[in-house]
């Protein structure tokens, strides 16, 4: 599982990328544009092509999710923790993919059964954040307790440690600074770090 995150601000051509990238085998791309409102958010919604718009995820937009029929909706941490249980229920009841961000194990472990995904984050120091430093070592192994739902690792995720994500025992990875560092090389980038994921094993 390899979802993207989208750079934090407009690009040029912005959705002819997502269109390549799920192409090439991204498998959900997370539209999150922080301080946006969702009149930003849906212009850029009408300039991609609709058939990506089932393996995209919106941040905190039902309404947008409703109706351009999207994948789901991702929840920063402190947003999840104020849904209500009818909002949950509603948005179950579209069938939409609920996600949200942690940054601690114990808050991956004691997260609600309703959450389909979460990113564990950062895992490896972050590209897109200098500074942004990640508390694990690289002998964390990923334990997640009873809970059912998919658990992506986010931050410093490139060619030199996906591999290590995936010893690490994640069901996922999710990319941003890797990709958009470079957008001129973000599809070459893509298919190297996709490559890794999906050709390797386990070893611990």
């Amino acid at each position: 599982m390899i979802q993207i995150i989208t750079h934090p601000t407009r690009l040029p051509e912005e959705t002819l990328y997502w269109q390549q990238l799920l192409d090439e085998g991204a498998d959900s791309i997370l539209l999150r544009k922080p301080g946006w409102s969702a009149a930003d958010y849906e212009q850029l919604l009408q300039e991609a092509n609709s058939s990506c718009y089932s393996q995209l995820m919106i941040a905190g937009q039902p309404a947008l999710c409703k109706k351009y029929g999207l994948q789901g909706i991702h929840f920063s941490e402190s947003a999840g923790s104020l849904l209500r249980t009818e909002d949950i229920y509603t948005y179950q009841q579209q069938g939409w993919l609920l996600s949200t961000s942690v940054h601690t194990t114990a808050a991956l472990q004691t997260a609600g059964t309703h959450w389909d995904q979460q990113l564990l984050a950062p895992i490896f120091d972050s590209i897109s954040k200098p500074g942004h430093n990640s508390p694990f070592s690289e002998n964390f192994r990923l334990s997640k307790g009873d809970y059912q739902g998919r658990v992506l690792a986010l931050g410093g995720i490139d060619e030199n440690t996906a591999i290590k994500a995936r010893n690490m025992h994640f069901d996922g990875i999710a990319l941003l600074g890797a990709i958009w560092q470079q957008p001129a090389t973000a599809i070459s980038r893509f298919r190297h770090i996709r490559d890794l994921w999906n050709n390797t094993v386990h070893l611990s």
